[in-house]
């Protein structure tokens, strides 16, 4: 039996998959709808974490952030309200690297064990199961999650011990930040010269520009279809990591800070629940294009 906590935009299709893989289900939700849908699924509802821990021996958890995680392990219906004698959390949140040791280190109290394992895919992907998972932890761990990560994923790597994989998803998110800087400084800049910015992004889709934020993000920004999706109070919560991450070890990341300042600003625009490709709105204020922001 696999538990699943955390049936949010991403872990609902995540959950979805397992038990479409037909590894027998179980889940705890507040929301009487949602377990209602997988009910009809064939998955048992669990009341609480710590039911969920007396009926399974390995559980993923996919949640916003570390205060949330700490939720799930805190109180007397949490998941380390009682032991859990050789128990496997597989953590799919992303949160920071410390943060996920000391996770680890709450479970090793009750006799747990722990894998940081964040996605990257976004809901298509966790839908589709062709999520890439980043694991961190050790290799007896992740050899026996593998089950569990076929069937949500088809990119896995074992990247390096607890907190690997925390690690690694900070540079990705970085990496597509950045890289929705720049694409939406082209879209501005092709408006300003007169060019169709739809037009721009066929175009430099099939040159050495092209790149999976162009082909999505891009096109989520140009068409406004921004509701849904990973939201910008998430990826600037994630910038935020990545910005711990960098000062833990005194690095110099300026491309960081300023994705991280101009995602806070994006929030702060009042884009916090739209798509994290919202970022192209706070270019459009910042353009004096304040029409567009109302998309």
């Amino acid at each position: 039996m696999i538990g699943f906590i955390g049936l949010g935009v991403m872990g609902a299709g995540m959950a979805r998959n397992i038990a479409a893989s037909g590894l027998n289900l179980a889940v705890t939700t507040s929301s009487p709808e949602k377990a209602e849908t997988f009910r009809a699924l064939g998955a048992e509802i669990c009341a609480t974490p710590a039911d969920l821990a007396a009926r399974c021996q390995i559980i993923v958890s996919c949640v916003p952030d570390a205060a949330a995680l700490r939720g799930v392990f805190a109180g007397e219906t949490g998941l380390a309200a009682h032991g859990w004698d050789n128990g496997l959390l597989i953590d799919c949140s992303t949160i920071a690297p410390f943060e996920a040791q000391e996770m680890a280190q709450k479970l090793a109290v009750i006799g747990g064990r722990f894998i940081d394992a964040p996605v990257s895919g976004g809901a298509k992907g966790a839908a589709d199961g062709t999520l890439t998972i980043m694991c961190g932890g050790s290799e007896d761990d992740v050899a026996e999650a593998q089950p569990v990560f076929q069937a949500m994923g088809k990119n896995i790597h074992h990247v390096g011990p607890l907190g690997a994989g925390q690690a690694v998803k900070a540079c990705n998110q970085l990496m597509v930040a950045v890289n929705m800087m720049g694409v939406c400084e082209a879209v501005s800049m092709a408006r300003a010269a007169g060019v169709d910015p739809k037009v721009m992004r066929e175009v430099l889709s099939t040159g050495t520009a092209n790149s999976r934020v162009l082909e999505a993000n891009a096109l989520r920004y140009l068409e406004g279809k921004l509701d849904g999706g990973f939201r910008a109070e998430l990826m600037r919560k994630d910038l935020g990591i990545a910005n711990s991450v960098g000062a833990h070890f005194n690095i110099t990341q300026p491309a960081t800070d300023l994705a991280h300042q101009l995602m806070v600003a994006t929030c702060n625009a009042g884009f916090a629940k739209r798509d994290s490709a919202a970022l192209g709105l706070l270019y459009d204020l910042l353009n004096g294009r304040n029409e567009d922001a109302n998309q």
